[in-house]
């Protein structure tokens, strides 16, 4: 269903002209030959290696595009534009270097938004949810695990990891405490962070913030601690940041622990003015 676009070169003229002229193939030529390659199942194994980044509303707008083409609506030009964006995204050898540009896309993300706006005559409900709906089914079976950029549907899935694992951690706090910064969290904290979350099967279940070079925050929820996922979140923090600085409860100490495993040093030590506990200032600087 998939059909790439491909161009061979014609013959240069017995003239002055130096730029060879490229002549289009007809998609319907090419389209069998890749039908095998880019059918529902072979498109959801390529968009596996983007899941990561994209997350759950990345992928529906990709198979929203995927699912456009069968659209009555679709002409030629829809599919140009839902092909090149497509095609530019999941299989980059496969795509013309030289057409995405002209079309205005700089990247993955924009390549997709753009061809959604330039074919939103191809996308009505059906299309939606057979988009949301394959997309479902194939989180359902544990397709998509990995960090990606939070976005506003996920704050309150945020705020719910936060709040429950920082109860759990901090049990020298009392449980009031933590439950009256919730609001403060969800309107102040969040939105002036930099913050990327931890999702697996469709569930946000841990996250990290960054403001800067600091790390506010990096959290599990309690079901998922200890299986990998806060080295994950770190070891992407560490990506986005040359050092780190962040700060943690002196009587925390599972959470120092981990912290010195991956290479952070104690600085200082301070007390927190909100809880009046003694806290320890730990940097991480990249080797």
């Amino acid at each position: 269903m998939f059909e790439k676009l491909g161009f061979k070169k014609r013959p240069q003229q017995q003239d002055n002209s130096s730029l060879p002229v490229l002549t289009p193939v007809d998609l319907d030529d090419v389209a069998e030959e890749y039908a095998e390659a880019y059918d529902e199942q072979g498109f959801w194994s390529k968009c596996k290696r983007y899941a990561r980044s994209i997350g759950r509303v990345g992928l529906e707008k990709a198979f929203t595009l995927y699912y456009a083409t069968e659209h009555k609506n679709c002409t030629l030009a829809h599919k140009t534009a839902i092909y090149g964006a497509l095609g530019y995204l999941l299989t980059p050898i496969d795509a013309i270097p030289d057409l995405t540009p002209f079309l205005g896309y700089t990247d993955d993300i924009s390549l997709i938004g753009a061809a959604l706006i330039a074919v939103a005559s191809c996308i009505d409900e059906s299309v939606k949810h057979k988009a949301k709906h394959r997309v479902s089914r194939l989180l359902g079976e544990g397709a998509l695990e990995g960090v990606r950029e939070c976005k506003v549907e996920d704050r309150n899935a945020v705020l719910s990891v936060w709040l429950t694992a920082s109860i759990k951690a901090h049990d020298f706090v009392p449980p009031d405490f933590w439950a009256e910064q919730v609001s403060a969290m969800r309107d102040g904290y969040l939105p002036s962070a930099q913050v990327y979350v931890y999702e697996r099967e469709g569930q946000v279940v841990g996250f990290y913030a960054l403001r800067h070079n600091t790390l506010a925050a990096l959290f599990v929820a309690p079901d998922y601690q200890s299986q990998g996922i806060g080295r994950e979140l770190l070891e992407h923090a560490k990506a986005e940041q040359d050092s780190l600085t962040l700060s943690v409860f002196k009587a925390n100490g599972a959470a120092i622990g981990f912290y010195l495993r991956q290479g952070f040093k104690v600085a200082s030590e301070q007390v927190n003015p909100a809880t009046e506990q003694p806290e320890f200032v730990m940097v991480w600087v990249a080797g």
